[in-house]
């Protein structure tokens, strides 16, 4: 990973990741690293913003001609009213993590649908036709969700620890992609027929529930038919879930290449391009090992 110093100009321009707290963010480390491979004149960098500040950094940001934006939390349901448009996927997801910079604002979309595919699509897997097991219907689950209607899953089933959440989600779904959904409480994902991929999008498995499953006996991933095990988590490296899927033969991906590629969706967003899937590997590669290396 090349040094940022020898390539910045006053022409150079800025793009940067917003939240609170922020400084946490391996954002800058992706997207300086594209910056590199692709030889583009940009800088990618963090501001921390507080949630009654986001108004006005976003007017601010504007005004000095930010080209893009992402947005993490606590900002992407906030920031939404500071847009000038916002795309399909993001409105039915109902949050953004990405801004695109035009004369008359920031235009708002969500690359966390395209992050999602592309992990499970490069593992050589595809939602289209498929029964898909979503645990999990917040902020994450949304986009995994909109993710399987969008590409045509054959049966989406949503399990939350709170069956109405998820029965508003499958409701969302429904209205806007005519998907066959169906929401269920989290205990009773053991009373389906059959799963072909199973996505986790909730904390379980992450910090104070590291070690814990959503899954609590392995045994349904046999029983169900299941081929994928997708977890959105990727500190541990590993989770309890995609260790339980390995041990039963079952392809398991946690979420680090997810961040890689919604990252570069949103490049692709920003720069009216399209990388090529070799890129896209590229990238997921050399930023896994740094990843491994330096920060897990």
């Amino acid at each position: 990973m090349n040094s940022i110093n020898n390539r910045v100009k006053g022409s150079t321009d800025v793009f940067a990741v917003i939240g609170c707290p922020v400084r946490h963010s391996f954002s800058p480390v992706i997207h300086n690293t594209i910056a590199d491979i692709t030889g583009r004149d940009f800088i990618y960098t963090a501001f921390e913003v507080q949630p009654d500040e986001i108004s006005s950094a976003i007017k601010g940001a504007h005004a000095l001609g930010i080209k893009g934006i992402n947005v993490t939390v606590p900002h992407k349901v906030a920031v939404m009213s500071e847009l000038c448009r916002i795309d399909k996927r993001a409105k039915v997801i109902g949050a953004v993590n990405t801004l695109k910079y035009t004369d008359k604002g920031y235009e708002g979309y969500n690359t966390d649908v395209i992050g999602v595919y592309y992990a499970i699509k490069n593992k050589g897997f595809d939602v289209k036709g498929k029964n898909v097991l979503l645990l999990g219907a917040g902020g994450a689950g949304n986009a995994c969700a909109v993710m399987a209607a969008d590409k045509g899953c054959k049966k989406l089933y949503i399990a939350n620890r709170t069956a109405e959440k998820a029965q508003k989600l499958a409701d969302n779904v429904k209205d806007a992609f005519d998907c066959n959904a169906e929401a269920m409480a989290l205990d009773d994902i053991y009373f389906i027929d059959k799963a072909d991929i199973v996505i986790n999008s909730t904390v379980m498995g992450f910090g104070n529930n590291a070690g814990i499953s959503p899954v609590k006996d392995k045994a349904f991933f046999v029983s169900k038919g299941v081929e994928l095990v997708f977890d959105a988590i990727y500190t541990p490296w590993q989770t309890k879930l995609l260790k339980d899927a390995e041990e039963c033969g079952i392809c398991a991906v946690n979420g680090f290449d997810m961040l890689v590629y919604q990252a570069a969706a949103a490049e692709e967003i920003w720069f009216d391009t399209s990388f090529e899937a070799a890129l896209r590997e590229r990238l997921c590669s050399e930023l896994r090992n740094y990843y491994r290396e330096n920060m897990s």
